[in-house]
């Protein structure tokens, strides 16, 4: 069709016709490029649009260069008309499709109608090797010139990540800050290239920023910081990771003059305590902490976190340093009373005593996550922990936890020793990994909490098929489980599927038996006919074949949207043959690795009507 409305034009004799074409079309994209430069500088300058400057950008390497040293002065300032109405958007480009040509590309899409507001760039590692583009020269990767036409064509960027973009540099960064004062999220990660020069730039020229993440920026240093204090007055959000030249002189900058700051995250950096002293004093404001992997701070440093009286959220995880004593010195009513959020992790040197002082000190606590702790905490300091936040608490998340100590070892019908007897609140429970937790705490749950809504108990070989059918039991007329995950319960079977279904019923929207070996056809094959407004399958490992997923299908669930058999190995083409023949039902995700006796026609054919397709 393109051949057919080509003009046509005299071509060289030669005794090949083949490469004649491909010689002419040759000569003829290389043309444009033959020009000087100021020639094509006083051509692209006519145009004053940035939607149209960036089509000639697609069509000419040479203007897609030169285009990154242009000033705005040398376009002609003609009136452009701005579109009365306008719809934001957001793109995501990762591995291969980062470089400068994808970026011009996309800057030609944004028309009058669309305004790229979001932008994220994640590039392949310079270890990895990259596919070789076609006509790709030196802009197969991310660099100031595609940078440099993002921030002419899409003024409005108000969101800006750059993951691996080891070829970006002031450069691109002072286009962004010239181009797009609306900016208010940046996030740089393994940017080499930048300097102080570009982030005072990005402070000065962006005064709306209030977000800003820098993660492994070796050459960026404290003057950055001290300028983003002094300019971005807006800035509620601050991140920083690896950035070896930074010191708490930065952060302290940071933490004292800005006035709005809510979120405040260090990791793998060395602070010191009159960071968190200043946390205390002088940010009442800051809401969010989160310290990953810090050293240089002692236990006095710790333990000025407790006075921060705005605190609403505290991560800490594997903080050199942190012991009993950072949270027993707390004993005023102030500290951590406004803490609802705290996460630890990591931190072995903790025991029963940091555990109980802080559910005691936060009087409104509602989110507990524990998280690689084998055997710092008892079953005890759990019991009495969790009766200290009872009231309060609606989520509880353990992972890779070890409880042991007395009370560990109860069974099915006694009473769950030291918890406490009522969890009003407790609306999501997440047990993943732990030992020392069997059938016992999954019947407290059941007993003291009736509100829970989703339920995990996640590769926990000491539950069994009756520890989940006393659950169960416990919460009829009170069962309000719109999700539940056993996956990698080795010790699970039929039974514990059939409780659930028969007593979530419709209610259930997710259900994950991922691993549970157990399970064969009989479990499998009455889940739809009794949740019938499953959104979430996962039947990955289990036993079954052919018959459970004929009856699934036959069950009719019409909201099913995801469904994975991964690893079920004696599923055949039946299986495929059956979803064909309801039309794939709803399903939009379809996981079918580690399925051998899968014929690829069958599962080139449902791929045809189901969006995501594993195989």
């Amino acid at each position: 069709m393109g051949d057919s409305h080509r003009r046509p034009g005299k071509r060289r004799k030669t005794g090949t016709p083949g490469k004649e074409s491909r010689d002419d079309r040759a000569l003829c994209q290389d043309l444009i490029d033959d020009l000087p430069d100021e020639c094509l500088l006083l051509i692209f300058s006519l145009l004053p649009a940035p939607k149209d400057r960036c089509r000639c950008a697609a069509v000419s390497r040479k203007w897609l260069a030169l285009q990154a040293s242009m000033r705005r002065s040398e376009f002609r300032a003609n009136a452009v008309l701005l579109p009365e109405a306008r719809q934001e958007m957001s793109r995501c480009i990762k591995g291969s499709e980062a470089n400068d040509w994808r970026l011009a590309a996309m800057a030609i899409g944004v028309d009058a109608c669309e305004v790229l507001t979001h932008l994220s760039v994640m590039e392949t590692l310079p270890s990895c090797p990259l596919p070789p583009l076609q006509h790709a020269g030196n802009h197969r990767h991310i660099s100031d010139v595609g940078l440099f036409v993002i921030a002419q064509a899409c003024t409005n960027l108000r969101s800006l990540a750059l993951c691996n973009c080891i070829k970006v540099s002031d450069r691109g960064l002072a286009a962004i800050a010239q181009n797009c004062n609306a900016l208010k999220n940046l996030e740089l990660t393994r940017a080499f290239s930048v300097t102080d020069n570009g982030m005072m730039l990005i402070a000065s020229g962006c005064p709306s920023l209030a977000s800003l993440r820098l993660t492994t920026c070796p050459s960026v240093t404290d003057r950055s910081l001290v300028a983003f204090s002094r300019h971005s007055t807006l800035l509620n959000s601050f991140a920083v990771a690896r950035c070896p030249l930074i010191t708490d002189h930065g952060i302290l900058s940071i933490v004292v003059l800005q006035t709005k700051l809510e979120t405040l995250e260090v990791s793998s950096m060395k602070l010191g305590d009159k960071v968190l002293q200043a946390i205390a004093c002088h940010r009442k404001e800051i809401k969010l902490l989160s310290l990953e992997k810090v050293w240089g701070s002692s236990v006095i440093g710790y333990s000025w976190i407790a006075e921060a009286s705005g605190l609403r959220a505290l991560w800490l995880d594997a903080c050199a340093g942190l012991t009993d004593g950072c949270f027993v010195r707390a004993s005023s009513s102030i500290s951590f009373a406004g803490l609802t959020k705290v996460s630890l992790k990591s931190c072995p040197s903790l025991t029963d005593l940091s555990l109980l002082a802080l559910t005691k000190l936060a009087i409104k606590l509602e989110n507990l996550h524990l998280e690689n702790f084998r055997g710092a905490f008892s079953y005890r300091g759990l019991a009495f922990a969790l009766e200290n936040c009872s009231h309060t608490l609606k989520e509880l998340n353990l992972v890779n936890c070890g409880f042991y100590g007395h009370g560990t070892e109860q069974q099915e019908g006694e009473p769950c020793f030291l918890l406490p007897q009522r969890c009003p609140a407790l609306q999501t429970v997440k047990v993943d990994e732990c030992e020392g937790l069997g059938d016992g705490f999954v019947v407290w749950v059941g007993q003291a909490c009736k509100s829970v809504t989703d339920v995990s108990f996640v590769r926990m070989g000491s539950i069994t098929d009756r520890g989940i059918t006393s659950f169960l039991k416990q919460l009829k007329g009170w069962n309000e489980i719109t999700r539940v995950d056993l996956s990698g319960c080795t010790r699970l079977g039929d039974r514990s599927v059939w409780a659930v279904t028969r007593e979530c019923k419709g209610r259930l929207r997710s259900l994950a038996l991922k691993g549970c070996g157990r399970v064969t056809n009989r479990g499998a094959s009455v889940i739809t006919r009794r949740c019938g407004r499953l959104v979430e399958l996962d039947l990955g490992g289990c036993n079954i074949g052919d018959e459970a997923v004929e009856k699934l299908v036959e069950g009719d669930p019409s909201d099913l949207e995801s469904l994975s058999l991964a690893g079920c190995a004696d599923i055949t083409d039946r299986t495929l043959q059956a979803l064909d023949e309801y039309g794939g039902l709803c399903l939009n995700r379809l996981n079918l690795t580690g399925c051998p006796r899968l014929s690829r026609s069958r599962v080139h054919l449902i791929k045809s009507y189901i969006d995501e397709v594993e195989h």
